[in-house]
């Protein structure tokens, strides 16, 4: 592997365990941020529509 450093199995399942809860964190951001995102594109919509 030319150019990369060696990683042990330990650092990547963490690194991959950490991955796993950012997108975790962004899916339920954005489960729970949805109704406030609908309501600003509607918004977006009616003033574009005028």
């Amino acid at each position: 592997m030319e150019g990369k450093t060696p990683v042990d199995n330990g650092d990547e399942q963490e690194a991959a365990e950490r991955r796993r809860e950012r997108r975790k964190l962004i899916g339920q951001l954005l489960i729970d941020w949805s109704p406030v995102l609908a309501g600003v594109a509607n918004l977006v919509v009616q003033h574009l529509s005028r």
